[in-house]
Protein backbone atom coordinates (compact mmCIF):
# COMPACT_ATOMS: atom_id res chain seq x y z
CA UNK A 1 0.00 0.00 0.00
CA UNK A 2 2.69 2.47 1.00
CA UNK A 3 4.48 2.67 -2.34
CA UNK A 4 1.26 3.52 -4.20
CA UNK A 5 0.02 5.96 -1.54
CA UNK A 6 3.34 7.79 -1.10
CA UNK A 7 3.07 10.47 -3.85
CA UNK A 8 -0.27 11.70 -2.47
CA UNK A 9 0.84 11.21 1.13
CA UNK A 10 4.01 13.25 0.58
CA UNK A 11 2.05 16.21 -0.81
CA UNK A 12 -0.65 16.20 1.89
CA UNK A 13 1.85 15.89 4.76
CA UNK A 14 4.55 18.12 3.22
CA UNK A 15 7.04 15.29 3.63
CA UNK A 16 10.55 15.27 2.13
CA UNK A 17 11.14 13.44 -1.15
CA UNK A 18 13.32 10.82 0.58
CA UNK A 19 10.67 10.30 3.25
CA UNK A 20 9.52 7.00 1.77
CA UNK A 21 12.94 5.55 2.53
CA UNK A 22 12.67 6.78 6.12
CA UNK A 23 9.25 5.13 6.54
CA UNK A 24 10.42 1.86 5.01
CA UNK A 25 13.50 1.90 7.26
CA UNK A 26 11.40 2.53 10.39
CA UNK A 27 9.03 -0.27 9.45
CA UNK A 28 11.83 -2.71 8.58
CA UNK A 29 13.79 -2.11 11.79
CA UNK A 30 10.63 -2.55 13.86
CA UNK A 31 9.66 -5.71 11.96
CA UNK A 32 13.11 -7.19 12.43
CA UNK A 33 13.16 -6.52 16.18
CA UNK A 34 9.61 -7.80 16.67
CA UNK A 35 10.17 -10.99 14.67
CA UNK A 36 13.43 -11.75 16.47
CA UNK A 37 11.76 -11.46 19.89
CA UNK A 38 8.49 -13.21 18.99
CA UNK A 39 9.60 -16.59 20.34
CA UNK A 40 10.55 -15.10 23.69
CA UNK A 41 7.25 -13.20 23.90
CA UNK A 42 5.32 -16.36 23.06
CA UNK A 43 7.01 -18.22 25.90
CA UNK A 44 6.26 -15.40 28.33
CA UNK A 45 2.70 -14.42 27.39
CA UNK A 46 1.31 -17.31 25.33
CA UNK A 47 0.03 -17.66 21.79
CA UNK A 48 -3.32 -15.88 22.12
CA UNK A 49 -1.89 -12.77 23.78
CA UNK A 50 0.84 -12.61 21.14
CA UNK A 51 -1.65 -12.88 18.28
CA UNK A 52 -4.01 -10.29 19.79
CA UNK A 53 -1.15 -7.91 20.58
CA UNK A 54 0.28 -8.14 17.08
CA UNK A 55 -3.10 -7.55 15.45
CA UNK A 56 -3.76 -4.59 17.75
CA UNK A 57 -0.38 -3.04 16.92
CA UNK A 58 -0.96 -3.47 13.19
CA UNK A 59 -4.43 -1.91 13.43
CA UNK A 60 -3.04 0.92 15.56
CA UNK A 61 -0.22 1.68 13.12
CA UNK A 62 -2.62 1.80 10.19
CA UNK A 63 -5.00 4.03 12.16
CA UNK A 64 -2.18 6.46 12.98
CA UNK A 65 -1.38 6.61 9.27
CA UNK A 66 -5.04 7.39 8.53
CA UNK A 67 -5.29 10.31 10.99
CA UNK A 68 -1.73 11.63 10.76
CA UNK A 69 -1.66 15.40 10.40
CA UNK A 70 2.11 15.74 10.13
CA UNK A 71 5.13 14.00 8.66
CA UNK A 72 6.58 12.87 11.98
CA UNK A 73 3.38 11.04 12.92
CA UNK A 74 3.79 8.75 9.91
CA UNK A 75 7.23 7.67 11.16
CA UNK A 76 5.61 6.60 14.44
CA UNK A 77 2.86 4.88 12.43
CA UNK A 78 5.42 2.97 10.36
CA UNK A 79 7.25 1.78 13.48
CA UNK A 80 4.05 0.65 15.24
CA UNK A 81 2.79 -1.07 12.09
CA UNK A 82 6.19 -2.76 11.65
CA UNK A 83 6.03 -4.13 15.20
CA UNK A 84 2.59 -5.55 14.60
CA UNK A 85 3.41 -7.09 11.24
CA UNK A 86 6.73 -8.52 12.45
CA UNK A 87 5.12 -10.20 15.45
CA UNK A 88 2.18 -11.44 13.40
CA UNK A 89 4.39 -12.85 10.64
CA UNK A 90 6.50 -14.87 13.06
CA UNK A 91 3.61 -15.85 15.34
CA UNK A 92 1.32 -17.15 12.61
CA UNK A 93 4.12 -19.06 10.91
CA UNK A 94 5.08 -20.60 14.25
CA UNK A 95 1.53 -21.78 14.97
CA UNK A 96 1.16 -23.13 11.43
CA UNK A 97 4.42 -25.09 11.79
CA UNK A 98 3.51 -26.46 15.20
CA UNK A 99 -0.22 -27.10 14.77
CA UNK A 100 -0.89 -27.46 11.05
CA UNK A 101 0.15 -29.69 8.18
CA UNK A 102 2.05 -28.78 5.03
CA UNK A 103 -1.15 -27.94 3.15
CA UNK A 104 -2.16 -25.44 5.81
CA UNK A 105 1.28 -23.83 5.59
CA UNK A 106 0.86 -23.58 1.82
CA UNK A 107 -2.57 -21.98 2.25
CA UNK A 108 -1.12 -19.47 4.71
CA UNK A 109 1.55 -18.32 2.28
CA UNK A 110 -0.86 -18.41 -0.66
CA UNK A 111 -3.11 -16.07 1.31
CA UNK A 112 -0.11 -13.75 1.80
CA UNK A 113 0.42 -13.61 -1.98
CA UNK A 114 -3.25 -12.85 -2.60
CA UNK A 115 -3.33 -10.23 0.15
CA UNK A 116 -0.22 -8.51 -1.19
CA UNK A 117 -1.95 -8.11 -4.54
CA UNK A 118 -4.95 -6.32 -2.95
CA UNK A 119 -3.00 -3.36 -1.50
CA UNK A 120 -2.35 -1.40 -4.71
CA UNK A 121 -5.94 -1.60 -6.06
CA UNK A 122 -7.29 -0.63 -2.61
CA UNK A 123 -5.19 2.54 -2.63
CA UNK A 124 -6.05 3.20 -6.27
CA UNK A 125 -9.78 2.83 -5.66
CA UNK A 126 -9.80 5.26 -2.73
CA UNK A 127 -7.71 7.80 -4.66
CA UNK A 128 -10.23 7.67 -7.51
CA UNK A 129 -13.27 7.75 -5.23
CA UNK A 130 -12.15 10.37 -2.69
CA UNK A 131 -8.87 11.82 -3.99
CA UNK A 132 -7.30 10.70 -0.69
CA UNK A 133 -5.20 7.79 0.51
CA UNK A 134 -6.61 7.93 4.05
CA UNK A 135 -9.80 5.85 3.53
CA UNK A 136 -7.66 2.89 2.39
CA UNK A 137 -5.75 2.97 5.69
CA UNK A 138 -9.02 3.24 7.62
CA UNK A 139 -10.30 0.16 5.77
CA UNK A 140 -7.08 -1.77 6.44
CA UNK A 141 -7.13 -0.82 10.12
CA UNK A 142 -10.76 -1.93 10.32
CA UNK A 143 -9.88 -5.26 8.73
CA UNK A 144 -7.20 -5.89 11.36
CA UNK A 145 -9.60 -4.86 14.12
CA UNK A 146 -12.17 -7.37 12.87
CA UNK A 147 -9.43 -10.00 12.72
CA UNK A 148 -8.59 -9.26 16.33
CA UNK A 149 -12.22 -9.65 17.40
CA UNK A 150 -12.49 -12.93 15.50
CA UNK A 151 -9.26 -14.22 17.09
CA UNK A 152 -10.54 -13.35 20.56
CA UNK A 153 -13.87 -15.10 19.90
CA UNK A 154 -12.19 -18.38 18.88
CA UNK A 155 -9.33 -18.17 21.40
CA UNK A 156 -10.43 -21.32 23.23
CA UNK A 157 -10.59 -23.28 19.96
CA UNK A 158 -7.11 -22.11 19.00
CA UNK A 159 -5.73 -23.13 22.38
CA UNK A 160 -7.19 -26.62 22.07
CA UNK A 161 -5.44 -27.45 18.79
CA UNK A 162 -2.66 -29.89 19.71
CA UNK A 163 0.96 -28.94 19.11
CA UNK A 164 3.49 -31.09 17.34
CA UNK A 165 5.56 -33.12 19.80
CA UNK A 166 9.01 -33.36 18.24
CA UNK A 167 12.08 -34.32 20.22
CA UNK A 168 14.99 -31.92 20.41
CA UNK A 169 18.27 -32.84 18.80
CA UNK A 170 21.56 -32.08 20.54
CA UNK A 171 22.18 -28.49 21.67
CA UNK A 172 25.06 -28.04 19.26
CA UNK A 173 23.01 -29.44 16.39
CA UNK A 174 20.12 -27.10 17.22
CA UNK A 175 22.39 -24.06 17.20
CA UNK A 176 23.89 -24.96 13.85
CA UNK A 177 20.48 -25.74 12.34
CA UNK A 178 19.10 -22.38 13.49
CA UNK A 179 22.07 -20.47 12.05
CA UNK A 180 21.81 -22.31 8.73
CA UNK A 181 18.04 -21.77 8.66
CA UNK A 182 18.55 -18.04 9.11
CA UNK A 183 21.20 -18.02 6.37
CA UNK A 184 18.86 -19.91 4.03
CA UNK A 185 16.08 -17.40 4.60
CA UNK A 186 18.46 -14.44 4.19
CA UNK A 187 19.71 -15.64 0.79
CA UNK A 188 16.30 -16.87 -0.40
CA UNK A 189 14.66 -13.46 -0.01
CA UNK A 190 17.59 -11.96 -1.91
CA UNK A 191 16.91 -14.30 -4.83
CA UNK A 192 13.15 -13.71 -4.79
CA UNK A 193 13.26 -9.92 -4.56
CA UNK A 194 16.34 -9.64 -6.76
CA UNK A 195 14.46 -11.39 -9.56
CA UNK A 196 11.13 -9.68 -8.88
CA UNK A 197 12.43 -6.13 -8.50
CA UNK A 198 15.21 -5.96 -11.09
CA UNK A 199 14.02 -8.09 -14.03
CA UNK A 200 12.04 -5.28 -15.64
CA UNK A 201 15.02 -2.92 -15.50
CA UNK A 202 17.41 -5.59 -16.73
CA UNK A 203 15.42 -6.25 -19.94
CA UNK A 204 14.30 -2.68 -20.70
CA UNK A 205 17.45 -0.72 -19.89
CA UNK A 206 19.36 -2.26 -22.79
CA UNK A 207 16.27 -2.77 -24.98
CA UNK A 208 16.55 -6.56 -24.81
CA UNK A 209 12.76 -6.69 -24.60
CA UNK A 210 9.89 -4.28 -25.02
CA UNK A 211 8.35 -2.76 -21.91
CA UNK A 212 5.23 -4.85 -22.49
CA UNK A 213 7.10 -8.16 -22.59
CA UNK A 214 9.29 -7.25 -19.62
CA UNK A 215 6.20 -6.33 -17.62
CA UNK A 216 4.54 -9.60 -18.63
CA UNK A 217 7.62 -11.53 -17.46
CA UNK A 218 7.48 -9.93 -14.00
CA UNK A 219 3.73 -10.60 -13.80
CA UNK A 220 4.31 -14.26 -14.70
CA UNK A 221 7.04 -14.55 -12.05
CA UNK A 222 4.81 -13.35 -9.22
CA UNK A 223 1.83 -15.29 -10.57
CA UNK A 224 3.88 -18.51 -10.60
CA UNK A 225 5.01 -17.81 -7.03
CA UNK A 226 1.39 -17.43 -5.89
CA UNK A 227 0.17 -20.41 -7.95
CA UNK A 228 2.86 -22.67 -6.49
CA UNK A 229 1.72 -21.86 -2.97
CA UNK A 230 -1.92 -22.48 -3.87
CA UNK A 231 -0.86 -25.83 -5.35
CA UNK A 232 1.02 -26.61 -2.12
CA UNK A 233 -2.21 -25.96 -0.21
CA UNK A 234 -4.19 -28.22 -2.56
CA UNK A 235 -1.89 -31.20 -3.13
CA UNK A 236 1.21 -30.54 -1.02
CA UNK A 237 0.76 -33.68 1.07
CA UNK A 238 1.41 -35.94 -1.93
CA UNK A 239 5.17 -35.29 -1.84
CA UNK A 240 7.36 -35.48 1.26
CA UNK A 241 8.36 -31.98 2.46
CA UNK A 242 12.09 -32.76 2.33
CA UNK A 243 11.75 -33.76 -1.32
CA UNK A 244 9.83 -30.55 -2.06
CA UNK A 245 12.63 -28.58 -0.45
CA UNK A 246 15.23 -30.33 -2.61
CA UNK A 247 13.18 -29.58 -5.74
CA UNK A 248 12.80 -25.94 -4.72
CA UNK A 249 16.49 -25.33 -4.06
CA UNK A 250 17.95 -27.14 -7.05
CA UNK A 251 15.11 -26.02 -9.33
CA UNK A 252 15.94 -22.43 -8.40
CA UNK A 253 19.59 -23.00 -9.31
CA UNK A 254 18.63 -24.45 -12.70
CA UNK A 255 16.17 -21.61 -13.32
CA UNK A 256 18.69 -18.87 -12.57
CA UNK A 257 21.19 -20.53 -14.92
CA UNK A 258 18.53 -20.48 -17.62
CA UNK A 259 17.72 -16.86 -16.87
CA UNK A 260 21.39 -15.95 -17.32
CA UNK A 261 22.29 -18.06 -20.37
CA UNK A 262 19.13 -18.29 -22.48
CA UNK A 263 18.10 -15.66 -25.07
CA UNK A 264 16.17 -12.78 -23.43
CA UNK A 265 12.66 -13.78 -24.61
CA UNK A 266 13.11 -17.36 -23.38
CA UNK A 267 14.79 -16.25 -20.16
CA UNK A 268 12.00 -13.80 -19.39
CA UNK A 269 8.97 -15.84 -20.39
CA UNK A 270 10.14 -19.34 -19.47
CA UNK A 271 13.06 -19.38 -17.02
CA UNK A 272 11.75 -16.53 -14.86
CA UNK A 273 8.25 -18.01 -14.28
CA UNK A 274 9.87 -21.37 -13.60
CA UNK A 275 12.03 -19.66 -11.00
CA UNK A 276 8.89 -18.24 -9.38
CA UNK A 277 7.31 -21.69 -9.29
CA UNK A 278 10.35 -23.35 -7.73
CA UNK A 279 10.75 -20.59 -5.14
CA UNK A 280 7.07 -20.71 -4.19
CA UNK A 281 7.36 -23.62 -1.76
CA UNK A 282 10.70 -22.66 -0.20
CA UNK A 283 9.54 -20.56 2.75
CA UNK A 284 6.48 -22.61 3.77
CA UNK A 285 8.44 -25.86 3.61
CA UNK A 286 11.46 -24.44 5.46
CA UNK A 287 9.27 -23.18 8.30
CA UNK A 288 7.26 -26.41 8.36
CA UNK A 289 10.43 -28.49 8.66
CA UNK A 290 12.02 -26.32 11.36
CA UNK A 291 10.29 -27.84 14.44
CA UNK A 292 10.63 -31.31 12.94
CA UNK A 293 14.38 -30.83 12.72
CA UNK A 294 15.20 -29.05 15.98
CA UNK A 295 12.29 -30.00 18.22
CA UNK A 296 9.12 -28.27 19.35
CA UNK A 297 10.65 -26.34 22.26
CA UNK A 298 13.28 -24.55 20.20
CA UNK A 299 11.08 -23.88 17.15
CA UNK A 300 9.26 -20.63 18.14
CA UNK A 301 12.47 -18.68 18.68
CA UNK A 302 14.11 -20.25 15.63
CA UNK A 303 11.21 -19.34 13.35
CA UNK A 304 11.26 -15.77 14.68
CA UNK A 305 14.97 -15.53 13.91
CA UNK A 306 14.42 -16.93 10.41
CA UNK A 307 11.67 -14.43 9.61
CA UNK A 308 13.90 -11.60 10.86
CA UNK A 309 16.82 -12.86 8.76
CA UNK A 310 14.60 -12.83 5.69
CA UNK A 311 13.74 -9.19 6.30
CA UNK A 312 17.42 -8.25 6.47
CA UNK A 313 18.12 -10.22 3.29
CA UNK A 314 15.27 -8.47 1.51
CA UNK A 315 16.55 -5.07 2.58
CA UNK A 316 20.22 -5.65 1.67
CA UNK A 317 20.78 -8.14 -1.14
CA UNK A 318 18.54 -6.54 -3.81
CA UNK A 319 20.22 -3.20 -3.02
CA UNK A 320 23.64 -4.78 -3.62
CA UNK A 321 22.40 -6.26 -6.89
CA UNK A 322 21.15 -2.83 -7.95
CA UNK A 323 24.52 -1.25 -7.22
CA UNK A 324 26.29 -3.90 -9.30
CA UNK A 325 23.85 -3.40 -12.18
CA UNK A 326 24.48 0.34 -12.05
CA UNK A 327 28.27 0.12 -11.83
CA UNK A 328 28.89 -2.81 -14.23
CA UNK A 329 25.98 -3.60 -16.53
CA UNK A 330 22.31 -4.50 -16.19
CA UNK A 331 23.09 -7.98 -17.57
CA UNK A 332 24.97 -8.75 -14.34
CA UNK A 333 21.58 -9.59 -12.80
CA UNK A 334 21.87 -13.13 -14.24
CA UNK A 335 25.24 -13.95 -12.63
CA UNK A 336 24.06 -12.36 -9.36
CA UNK A 337 20.99 -14.60 -9.23
CA UNK A 338 23.05 -17.68 -10.10
CA UNK A 339 25.55 -16.85 -7.36
CA UNK A 340 22.84 -16.43 -4.73
CA UNK A 341 21.08 -19.63 -5.88
CA UNK A 342 24.38 -21.54 -5.69
CA UNK A 343 24.97 -20.26 -2.16
CA UNK A 344 21.41 -21.30 -1.32
CA UNK A 345 22.10 -24.81 -2.61
CA UNK A 346 25.34 -25.00 -0.62
CA UNK A 347 23.58 -23.94 2.57
CA UNK A 348 20.87 -26.51 1.95
CA UNK A 349 23.41 -29.30 1.56
CA UNK A 350 25.16 -28.14 4.74
CA UNK A 351 21.85 -28.03 6.64
CA UNK A 352 20.99 -31.62 5.74
CA UNK A 353 24.35 -32.74 7.11
CA UNK A 354 23.42 -31.38 10.54
CA UNK A 355 20.64 -33.97 10.71
CA UNK A 356 21.29 -37.50 11.78
CA UNK A 357 20.63 -40.01 9.00
CA UNK A 358 17.45 -41.37 10.58
CA UNK A 359 15.89 -37.91 10.86
CA UNK A 360 16.65 -37.02 7.25
CA UNK A 361 15.40 -40.32 5.86
CA UNK A 362 12.20 -40.00 7.92
CA UNK A 363 11.58 -36.51 6.50
CA UNK A 364 12.43 -37.66 2.98
CA UNK A 365 10.15 -40.66 2.86
CA UNK A 366 7.82 -40.09 5.85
Amino acid sequence: MLGIAWPSMRVSLDAPFVGLGVLVAAMTVAQFAASATSGLLRERFGTIVLLLGSVAAAAGGLAIFAIASGWWATILAAAVLGCGLGLLDAAVNTEAALRGDIRFMGALHGAWAIGASLGPPLIGATLVASDSWRPAYVAAAGAFALLGVATYMVRSDLGEVPELEAEASGERSIGRSVVLGCALMFVYVGVELGAGQWTYTRFTADASLSEGLAGLAVFLFWSALAAGRVALAAIGDRVAPARLFDLSVFGALASTLGFWLLPPPVAALLALPFLGATLSVFVPVLLYLTPRRIGTAAAPRAIGYQVAAGMIGGASLPAVVGLLMQSIDVAVLGPCLVTMAAVLAGLHVASTRTLDSRTYVRQLFR
